[in-house]
C-alpha cells in the first residue's frame, strides 16, 4: 500500500519513537468505500519496525476501541462507528506511542481519582454515544469538578456538551474505551494541549533514505 498516494493524509506524527530506536512513526487517514480508515506507518526499514507498528495497532485497539482491519501487521485501524473522530484519533495514537511495549495492554477504567480534589470522577454511558460525567464527594467547600471535566472531554474529542454534564459523540455510537482513555487527560486540559503543541513542532516525517 502506497501511503504517498493522494488519498492518504497524515493525521499525527511521532518524530522520534523512544521505544524503537528513535524511528519516525505516523498515523495516516484515507476514505474507503465502507468509511475512513487509519494507517500506522513508518518509512524505516529496520527489522524491529514491523513488530513496533503491530504493537501500536494493538494498543489503539485496546486503549481506544479501534477495530483492526486485515490483522495487526496490515497497520490499518478504523472506528467501529465507521466515521472518523479526528482529534480523538490523534490523541489515541500519541497515547499508544508513549506506552512501554514490555508492559501488558489494559483498557482504562471509566473512573479516576481527581488530581485537584478528593473527588472521584465517573463517566456513565447513557446510550446513543452520550456519557454523563459525575463527581463523588462534592461538598460546599469543594464544588463538583464534573463540569470542568465534561468541558475538557468535549474539547479533547470534539464532543457536544449538554445539560447535567452530558457529553456526546456526533456519530451516536458508544466509544467507552476512547472516553476512558481521554478521562485522565481531561483532568489537566492545559497540559494536554500544551504537550500536543510541542509534539506538532518537532518535525516532519522524513523520506526513507533518511532512516536506516
Amino acid at each position: 500500500m502506497d501511503v504517498l498516494g493522494s488519498n492518504w493524509r497524515r493525521v499525527e506524527l511521532v518524530p522520534m519513537d523512544p521505544h524503537c530506536g528513535d524511528i519516525t512513526v505516523a498515523l495516516y487517514r484515507a476514505d474507503e468505500g465502507d468509511g475512513p480508515v487509519g494507517l500506522v506507518h513508518s518509512y524505516s526499514a529496520r527489522p524491529q519496525v514491523v513488530e513496533r507498528l503491530a504493537f501500536l495497532v494493538e494498543a489503539m485497539r485496546v486503549l481506544a476501541g479501534f477495530e483492526v482491519v486485515g490483522g495487526s501487521a496490515a497497520g490499518l485501524v478504523r472506528f467501529p462507528c465507521r466515521t472518523w473522530h479526528a482529534l480523538a484519533a490523534r490523541r489515541a495514537f500519541l497515547e499508544a506511542a508513549k506506552l512501554d511495549p514490555s508492559e501488558p495492554l489494559t483498557a482504562r477504567p471509566l473512573q479516576v481519582p481527581d488530581t485537584r480534589s478528593e473527588q472521584t470522577i465517573r463517566v456513565e454511558p447513557l446510550g446513543g454515544g452520550a456519557y454523563a460525567v459525575r463527581a463523588d464527594r462534592v461538598t460546599e467547600d469543594t464544588p463538583s469538578r464534573a463540569p470542568a471535566i465534561a468541558a475538557a472531554l468535549a474539547k479533547l474529542a470534539e464532543l457536544s456538551v449538554g445539560e447535567a454534564e452530558v457529553v456526546a459523540f456526533p456519530c451516536g455510537h458508544a466509544h467507552d474505551a476512547l472516553v476512558a482513555l481521554m478521562l485522565k487527560r481531561a483532568q489537566n486540559l492545559r497540559a494536554a494541549l500544551r504537550e500536543e503543541e510541542m509534539q506538532a513542532s518537532r518535525g516532519v516525517l522524513v523520506a526513507p533514505s533518511a532512516q536506516e
